[in-house]
């Protein structure tokens, strides 16, 4: 098979691309369509990044109406490709803007020729050949010598990252930065201790941090590549300060390749602007991805809040009135504290009210300091009675814990006689729940707020159903019910709440 007789497969298409012809093929199949290309053929596809590319990891066209855009937010699940996307997104502007010039010269060093409408007529599909050029409406010919001027200036390019250091080790000198992925004799100089990348082309990308917005104050530039966003320390103002200095050029733009975050009102706000376009797609788009990392992590993570965006690129905005917002959860989480530093230990059950519901088992323990900590989330689905008991009974077994409290409202009484019937050695206490599960939350919320409770590592399944709990309101997370964190609820109020409550004799 060749280019020009593709594999029968795709025999369809007149013009087929790389994917098409060599992913999913048999190995013989794909050695043969390589070998059978000349050597210059070869370098040229290895190059050509639009026709490896999958899915999401190309710049948007101009729309056919209204204006063209001026971000364009890559939103991807991890191991998509962004980096990628965006060092060839790079790379690619530098390169359409040294053939504008080199055009613009040649049209300022014969301006004897092509006078008139033909020379407009030139100059135009000129421009519009790149992507990203000047289009339509050079009509004067002074507004053609002040673009030949203009366009041979040259680019300037801001790379911001979380920090410095991973601006350097990922957007330019990693497996897919732009070091990486750029032709030979492309970079003329790279200059780590000035965070300063020099072209052969004479453009220059100059390196910043999302933790230092003040050092965007001043600087303009033509395009900015924004890696990461939604875990920058100051997102919003720093991007407020890129915005301000992204006014070069006929049209500045601005990629930014980031997994979303929920609670970022820096994405957030980026997202809900007119002139932004988005494209991505989830961890599995990318064909080069190791099939046993896919199947690990969806296995592990599908499903969770965590599993939508850092697998799915499903940016997930806070819920209104949450108990527990993205900050708070990230504001409590902590190290797991060392079992001898542990007074008390606490295994919170939630009963299912049938064998295809979730047993909440979390389990909580208090320090000699008075704080509580989140200690493991054992809960299991699809268990029959004897099934979450010996579930129960093996957290508590393996934390030492000194007490099973469980909500008894779905079994009553029979939810002791299961427990006991494992051989649970924690006392067990059963308790009924008079309030709404959100009611019962708040007060537990309110230990996170001042600083009394923590997330002992991270619990994402537990997370998810903390920050779908509203203040007031209902339940608006995943599932029916809030299993998990009724079981962290009932384990943290008998550790921290029920023993300050036991009544007292007044003395006169």
């Amino acid at each position: 098979p060749s280019l020009n007789h593709p594999h029968p497969a795709v025999k369809a298409r007149k013009m087929p691309n790389i994917p098409d012809l060599l992913h999913g093929a048999d190995p013989a199949v794909r050695e043969r369509l390589v070998r059978s290309l000349p050597e210059r053929q070869v370098r040229a596809l290895a190059r050509a990044f639009s026709e490896w590319a999958h899915g999401g990891q190309l710049a948007p066209a101009a729309p056919a109406t209204g204006e063209d855009w001026r971000t364009w937010v890559l939103m991807a699940g991890r191991g998509f490709g962004k980096t990628r996307a965006g060092a060839e997104w790079v790379l690619g502007c530098v390169r359409d803007q040294a053939k504008l010039a080199r055009g613009a010269q040649n049209l300022n060093r014969h301006p004897g020729e092509g006078r008139g409408p033909d020379r407009t007529r030139k100059l135009r599909r000129f421009a519009e050949s790149l992507s990203g050029g000047l289009g339509p409406g050079l009509r004067r010919d002074d507004e053609k010598r002040n673009v030949a001027r203009g366009v041979a200036d040259p680019l300037r390019i801001a790379l911001v990252a979380a920090t410095i250091n991973e601006a350097r080790a990922v957007m330019v000198e990693g497996p897919s930065g732009i070091l990486a992925c750029a032709r030979p004799n492309e970079i003329a100089d790279w200059l780590p201790s000035r965070h300063l990348l020099k072209f052969a082309s004479g453009a220059e990308a100059v390196l910043y941090s999302g933790a230092s917005p003040d050092a965007l104050r001043g600087p303009q530039h033509h395009f900015a590549w924004c890696d990461e966003l939604a875990k920058w320390r100051h997102p919003l103002a720093t991007w407020d300060m890129l915005q301000l200095g992204l006014r070069c050029g006929e049209q500045p733009r601005a990629l930014v390749t980031t997994t979303p975050r929920g609670g970022c009102a820096a994405l957030a706000g980026i997202l809900a602007e007119p002139d932004t376009v988005v494209t991505g797609g989830p961890t599995s788009a990318n064909p080069h991805l190791a099939p046993a990392f896919v199947a690990a992590a969806t296995r592990r993570y599908g499903g969770t809040r965590m599993g939508r965006e850092e697998l799915d690129g499903v940016f997930l905005p806070e819920v209104a009135g949450s108990l527990w917002p993205a900050a708070l959860i990230e504001a409590s989480r902590g190290a797991m504290p060392e079992p001898d530093a542990l007074r008390r230990v606490v295994v919170g059950v939630d009963p299912p009210a049938s064998a295809a519901g979730t047993c909440g088992i979390v389990v909580c323990g208090l320090d000699a300091e008075g704080v509580g900590y989140v200690l493991a989330d054992r809960s299991a689905g699809g268990l029959s009675p004897e099934g979450w008991a010996r579930a129960v009974a093996a957290a508590a077994e393996h934390w030492q814990a000194d007490r099973v409290v469980a909500e008894k409202n779905q079994g009553g009484d029979m939810v002791r006689a299961v427990l006991n019937s494992v051989g649970i050695a924690a006392a067990i206490t059963l308790v009924s729940a008079t309030h709404s599960k959100v009611r019962r939350a708040e007060p537990i919320a309110g230990l996170f707020e001042s600083g009394k409770a923590r997330l002992a590592g991270r619990f994402p399944e537990l997370e998810d159903e903390l920050g779908g709990l509203v203040a007031g309101g209902d339940y608006l997370g995943p599932g029916r019910s809030p299993d998990r964190a009724d079981a962290m609820v009932w384990a943290l109020h008998a550790l921290l709440i029920a023993p300050n409550t036991a009544p007292r004799i007044a003395t006169l």
